[in-house]
């Protein structure tokens, strides 16, 4: 048996509504159809390898017993019936034919649900009206037939499904005229069911079913399947409407027609493969591109035994993976007709599922045509690239030079630039420096009488005098003037310095606890103090100062909350430092970052940011000299100051103090 005809046999199998097994002599199961599920509910893999006699309900099993005795003793064809019991717990009665085979000892059986057929003779036997109230009950159309012609009786069903009531189609003719309004079609109609019916009369079996299409009474067509059974010379005909199935086998049909012209029409080559490469269907494009003449040579047979020598492993490299990735494109490969010539294709493919299996979709091109463009274009280029070449690597010569003059200018300019703005900024800080000098100690006097007499009178009041409270505001805001005071000297660089050798890990741990308070709920600090930080050489209340200072400011930028994040590292700077705000010399420093996660500045911003007295703040809300400060204590102390910022991207301050034991 051919591939194609075992293909139709095992659809056909599968498919097929009714009931089949294969079984040997010693009366096992082979082979079962999906069917079986359907009707008893079992799996087919659940009964294969056990012997039908074990599923027959006990009191049938003698008979069942019986009917594979006459086929091995060399009986051609048996029927019997037996009931079986269902998955379910109800019991099915079957009908068994089967035709053996004596050379592979097996036999086939074709086996039918009979089981309305015995509930019908079941209810004949019990009474005709217990009948009908379960032939009204039954989801089937059904009708009741005499054999002189006179329909006896149709249900609820039927009368649902056709629309006739049993009055207007009182006998046979009434029916074939309403139910086959077209006279050929009747007749034929007709003729198939009188056949039908007298072999059923002759063989005592039931009518064979058929395929009918029934104008209802509203005008629709429907296929159904008629079939039934006669018993006490009455007719019970069963109507089962599969109109839906045969439309939807009807539109596969069509379906599959335009897809195949469409497959036929292309240029491209199409093939379905599976996943070892072995093929399964095939356009005439792609038998071309193989160098075979028919679809025959090339269905069942490996792809790889028409690519050339040279790409076969890489062939079955790009099949393996397109079986594992799901897809594959632009592969190219090489394959190779009966007289030794290789055409270049070019692979495209993707994974489908057919049936549940997967397979594998491939679009195949023949590009004999760009590989030849290709080596002419290959050809006519080979000396023009040479001279392309040459030419070039004079003019990259001419350009190198002419870049490095422009950038040593360059350089020039902007380290011309960063002097004249580094000496701006110091002449600006030293004109303000030398302004906050002059007064800060002026101030700072007034504001010690202040508080002094604001103490000797909060010692006159007695406990809970009102003025007491006025008296300690007094105080707090001479304590801020202080304060004031103080940055204003540190900013003028009149205070005295006193320099120490400092671990600033061990100053950042001693102001967490204070800073945690100045932040407020609403924020989270982080500390990550590096180990082995190397020491530096400053005044330890600047320090501090540096550090409350920029998480004040970063504070500030967090109105609504957020993280605060506070980092010591060392860093080694070069000489690469064009970016930095405060550019220190190269060397080895001990770096403090301080990062926000608040709205970030604009570059207007930015450009402003170490200006005295400049803020963002409202009215009231700051001085403008926190980082001002800053920038004075960390040029004074020859260290580095680097901002990074963007609007929505928080604002990172990273403060670098030179090592102590580096040279000055």
């Amino acid at each position: 048996m051919e591939s194609e005809d075992l293909t139709i046999y095992a659809d056909f199998f599968h498919k097929a509504p009714e009931m089949l097994c294969v079984a040997g002599f010693d009366g096992l199961f082979k082979e079962l159809n999906p069917a079986w599920e359907r009707v008893l509910g079992f799996a087919p893999a659940d009964m294969l390898g056990h012997a039908a006699a074990d599923f027959v309900y006990p009191a049938d099993r003698d008979g069942a017993e019986a009917g594979a005795r006459r086929m091995v003793a060399g009986e051609s064809q048996v029927s019997f019936e037996a009931r079986f019991p269902a998955k379910d717990g109800s019991l099915k009665w079957l009908l068994w034919r089967c035709a053996a085979d004596p050379e592979k000892k097996i036999f086939h059986g074709v086996v039918v649900d009979i089981t309305p057929r015995k509930m019908t003779e079941t209810a004949l036997r019990e009474s005709g009206g217990i009948l009908r109230k379960i032939l009204n009950l039954a989801p089937m159309a059904m009708a009741i037939v005499n054999i002189d012609g006179t329909i006896e009786y149709i249900n609820r069903k039927a009368e649902q499904a056709f629309g006739f009531a049993h009055t207007e189609i009182p006998t046979l003719d009434k029916w074939w005229v309403r139910a086959y309004p077209d006279e050929k079609y009747r007749a034929e109609v007709v003729h198939r069911w009188n056949v039908k019916l007298n072999k059923a009369i002759l063989e005592r079996t039931e009518i064979d079913g058929g395929e009918y299409n029934i104008t209802c009474k509203d005008g629709k067509r429907k296929t159904v399947f008629i079939f039934g059974v006669i018993a006490a010379e009455k007719v019970f005909v069963m109507f089962d409407d599969i109109t839906r199935r045969v439309e939807a086998e009807r539109e596969l049909r069509e379906s599959e027609s335009r897809y195949r012209a469409l497959v036929e029409t292309t240029r491209t080559g199409y093939v379905i493969i599976n996943k070892e490469g072995r093929v399964l269907d095939a356009n005439t494009e792609y038998v071309r591109l193989t160098g075979r003449r028919d679809l025959k040579e090339v269905l069942g047979r490996n792809v790889l035994d028409w690519t050339a020598p040279h790409s076969k492993e890489n062939n079955a490299a790009a099949i393996a993976q397109c079986a594992r990735d799901g897809h594959i494109s632009d592969f190219e490969v090489d394959y190779t007709d009966a007289a030794g010539g290789n055409t270049p294709v070019e692979v495209n493919a993707s994974v489908v599922a057919r049936g549940g299996v997967p397979q594998i979709l491939t679009l195949c091109r023949d590009i004999s045509a760009r590989r030849r463009a290709e080596a002419e274009i290959r050809g006519l280029n080979q000396n023009l690239e040479e001279r392309v070449r040459a030419r070039s690597e004079e003019l990259i010569a001419a350009n190198n030079e002419l870049v490095a003059e422009i950038s040593q200018r360059l350089q020039a300019e902007r380290a011309k630039e960063k002097l004249q703005e580094r000496l701006l900024q110091s002449q600006k800080l030293e004109a303000v420096g030398r302004l906050a000098g002059g007064i800060a100690h002026d101030f700072n006097n007034i504001l010690v009488s202040i508080s002094g007499y604001a103490e000797l009178l909060q010692d006159t009041m007695p406990p809970g005098a009102p003025a007491r409270a006025d008296l300690a505001e007094i105080l707090l805001e001479t304590e801020r003037g202080a304060a004031l005071t103080h940055q204003l000297l540190t900013f003028s660089t009149k205070q005295e310095i006193k320099l120490e050798v400092l671990d600033i890990n061990s100053i950042a741990a001693d102001s967490e606890k204070m800073l945690k308070r100045l932040i407020g709920a609403n924020m989270h600090l982080e500390t990550h103090l590096a180990d082995g930080l190397c020491s530096v050489k400053a005044d330890p209340g600047q320090i501090s100062q540096i550090i409350i200072n920029l998480i004040i400011n970063a504070r500030d930028a967090m109105p609504d909350g957020g993280r605060l994040i506070m980092r010591t590292r060392n860093a080694e700077l070069g000489e690469e430092n064009g970016s930095m705000r405060l550019v220190p010399a190269p060397g080895s420093y001990a770096e403090l970052s301080v990062s926000d996660t608040g709205g970030g500045m604009t570059p207007e911003t930015m450009s402003h940011l170490f200006e005295p007295f400049y803020t963002t703040k409202k009215p009231g809300q700051g001085t403008g000299l926190g980082l001002s400060t800053v920038y004075g204590i960390v040029s004074h102390a020859r260290g580095g100051i680097s901002v990074e910022s963007a609007p929505g991207r928080g604002t990172t301050f990273r403060i670098y103090l030179p090592r102590a034991d580096q040279p000055a």
